[in-house]
């Protein structure tokens, strides 16, 4: 597989594209949305006043609000109109919230909800800032830093939030909070968070009975893999899952491992999220040396969707469920 494939898989690169302006919500839904300020618990951690820092404004419609970014606070004194996604995370978020009216352009990765497919696309891999400024955008969303993005778009004073891949669950929804403030809907936002939050401790709470199994996420062929550092490492440590990628000793939240480090460390399960990219459990099992580890000899090599496993956005419960399943179908 290509490196870029893997950005893809792992990152959800970005891009941008135009589409007709949308009209300015009504004060009554920005009033409405400008309710949530607090980030929902998530068990069994604790989420820490970092994350809950964003505030929102005293504007009759709930504007200027202060929102978080990678880069620090961004202040917005009016909900923006016409919002440009280069984040296939964030298109989620911002659809799944009620903002998918503001969105005239995403990234070529956005490929849900289905109204998103629908934008044209511009490839983030070759950023092109004009492009962008001719959308007239008054907020840009980016998840990376690249080719300069932040720099260029404060040179022509775009509004924009750097919002990085998070290191836990908590992060994430912080960020869904964040997204929902600077859009006017972070009432939708917060009530998203707190159903998202239910079911990530009704997830944990069942995955207690299961026991701790020794785990393998592969990102890409090349054996790029999830640490613990990351968000999808973090979705595997509340199941208690012991992911194998910590014990090689590397540090950061991806990194490439050894055909010889997986077969020593004989994991139980092996999760892949480039199945998307045509890798087949049947593959993995040819792979030379491999048939020997326990998750080879008993079938448990696990197809994910590679676009729920490399975002961050709502439908990150959904891996966390279906990684539970295929847990739950092995239990004794």
């Amino acid at each position: 597989m290509r490196r870029s494939a893997l950005l893809l898989v792992a990152f959800g690169l970005v891009l941008v594209a135009c589409r007709p302006s949308t009209p300015a919500p009504t004060t009554s839904e920005t009033a409405l949305d400008a309710t949530a300020t607090t980030l929902p618990s998530i068990p069994p951690t604790t989420v820490s006043a970092a994350t809950t820092s964003s505030t929102v404004g005293e504007g009759a419609s709930g504007f200027p609000v202060t929102v978080d970014s990678d880069l620090g606070p961004v202040t917005f004194q009016t909900a923006p109109r016409r919002v440009v996604s280069l984040s296939a995370t964030h298109t989620e978020m911002l659809y799944a919230i009620g903002a998918g009216d503001r969105v005239v352009a995403t990234d070529l990765t956005s490929n849900f909800p289905a109204a998103a497919r629908d934008t044209v696309k511009l490839d983030s891999f070759n950023f092109n800032i004009e492009e962008v400024a001719a959308l007239e955008p008054d907020l840009v969303i980016v998840a990376f830093d690249f080719q300069g993005e932040p720099e260029a778009l404060a040179a022509l004073d775009i509004p924009f939030l750097l919002l990085g891949p998070p290191d836990t669950l908590e992060g994430a929804f912080a960020q869904l909070l964040n997204v929902g403030k600077a859009t006017g809907r972070a009432g939708r936002a917060g009530a998203l968070a707190e159903e998202l939050s239910a079911e990530v401790g009704r997830i944990v709470a069942a995955a207690d009975s299961l026991g701790g199994a020794r785990i393998f996420h592969e990102v890409d062929d090349t054996l790029f893999t999830a640490s613990s550092e990351s968000f999808i490492g973090d979705i595997y440590a509340r199941l208690g899952l012991v992911n194998i990628a910590d014990a090689a000793g590397v540090g950061g939240p991806f990194y490439q491992l050894t055909p010889e480090f997986i077969v020593d460390q004989d994991p139980e399960f092996i999760f892949l999220a480039d199945a998307n990219f045509g890798v087949t459990p049947e593959a993995v099992a040819a792979r030379p040396g491999w048939e020997s580890i326990r998750a080879v000899v008993e079938g448990n090599i696990v197809p994910l969707d590679g676009d729920v496993a490399g975002r961050w956005g709502p439908r990150t419960v959904d891996l966390m469920r279906e990684v539970f399943e295929a847990l739950q179908g092995q239990a004794p």
